[in-house]
């Protein structure tokens, strides 16, 4: 279900400590929204030709046409346009695999694998092919966190909707309404997450961009994450979570000066954007900038913290210091914030062995073991590629 990563080093992360004076983080802020956008430092990277174009994202092979349109136009052929869609995939990716991985629509339909935006880009595909309506939304309140070697991946979730062609009905004599009904394409029912914002195609091509950056980042092909994270920047170049991408492969080029520029601009853009903050804190640490350390530092600790890897980061080591309670209220807030995280059971185990309670380290752990069961960032992978829900919506006409 993973979409529009973005990237958090949590390499150098300590426990919660210190603060600078208030007028040194005015300054910090000054700064900050005096920025403009550097110049990104290209001769660093060798230039790459196999960055996939927005035509062939959703492009679908001749036999993959074929058998789409055999079913639309044949067996499906008694459904509304927009339910055919649907049915389709529901039964295309019946037993699909769920694969942290944004593939191409060719790739989804061939691989029977893919993550939520995989299945966003098939179904756009499938639409277009048929001139039936699709819009896009991205869920802002369930992001989905994990981590790979030191750095933590954070996930949008995004869904699809397929309309039903327009009708106009007359619901008496002065009122003219417009009837829309329309099927949610999603790996979960769409009343699970009902805060999402509609986001455009240029959107959402942007998203695919920084997804692909972020997965290619994670797998160490450094010049081609630098290639699609451009890419995307070239659709939305004020996306403060595409220049976080770029600082962090410009300091993964030894260029910490270009890393620090990015950095400090994402956060002229978005001040209160953890995952730079972090990051920025971590290229001040390695410099042993210890003033802008801490003017970072309290500029974070002034934000609410949502990802459970920060609070992991901080338990882990509060624990090699010894601080066990410390430890044990980190690994507890982590838990909280995102259940089907196992790292936050395991730290909390370790306390309560540490303490010689070995009896609430197998509760603690069992207990993890029953939420990440029963979470549906994980648990609902196994039922199905999707599930939609149709509904109707009526508006004035226009």
């Amino acid at each position: 279900m993973k979409l529009a990563k973005t990237l958090l080093t949590v390499l150098s992360l300590s426990v919660l400590a210190g603060c600078s004076s208030q007028a040194a983080m005015n300054s910090l802020i000054e700064h900050h929204q005096n920025a403009q956008m550097p110049s990104l430092n290209s001769a660093l990277f060798a230039p790459q030709q196999s960055v996939v174009s927005a035509q062939q994202l959703f492009a679908l092979t001749a036999s993959q046409q074929h058998d789409f349109l055999l079913d639309y136009n044949g067996r499906l052929s008694d459904l509304p346009e927009h339910e055919r869609i649907s049915a389709y995939l529901h039964d295309l990716t019946f037993g699909f695999n769920y694969k942290e991985q944004t593939y191409t629509a060719s790739e989804a339909f061939a691989l029977s694998a893919g993550n939520c935006m995989a299945l966003a880009i098939l179904t756009k595909s499938l639409a277009d092919l048929v001139a039936v309506e699709i819009k896009f939304q991205r869920v802002t309140n369930a992001p989905v966190f994990d981590r790979n070697n030191n750095v933590v991946l954070v996930s949008d979730h995004v869904r699809a909707r397929l309309y039903k062609p327009y009708e106009a009905s007359q619901d008496n004599e002065n009122n003219t309404l417009l009837k829309r009904a329309w099927v949610v394409v999603d790996y979960f029912p769409s009343s699970a997450s009902q805060n999402a914002e509609m986001i455009t195609d240029t959107q959402f091509l942007a998203l695919y961009y920084r997804n692909r950056a972020a997965e290619l980042m994670v797998d160490g092909r450094i010049d081609d994450a630098y290639a699609y994270a451009s890419e995307a920047l070239k659709y939305t170049p004020k996306d403060s979570e595409v220049i976080n991408i770029l600082g962090l492969l410009h300091g993964r080029k030894q260029d910490s000066r270009s890393a620090e520029q990015l950095f400090s601009y994402a956060l002229s853009l978005d001040a209160d954007n953890l995952n730079v903050l972090h990051n920025y804190q971590a290229l001040a640490k390695r410099q042993q900038r210890t003033d802008l350390v801490a003017e970072l530092e309290q500029r974070i600790q002034s934000i609410p913290e949502a990802n459970p890897y920060v609070w992991i980061a901080l338990g882990d080591a509060a624990f090699e210091q010894n601080q066990l309670e410390t430890a044990m209220m980190m690994y507890r807030k982590a838990a909280k914030q995102a259940p089907y995280v196992h790292e936050a059971y395991w730290g909390q185990a370790r306390v309560y062995v540490a303490q010689g309670e070995t009896q609430q380290a197998r509760r603690i752990l069992d207990k993890g073991l029953r939420e990440a069961r029963m979470s549906a960032t994980k648990g609902r992978f196994k039922t199905g590629w999707y599930s939609y829900q149709e509904q109707a919506q009526k508006k004035p006409l226009d």
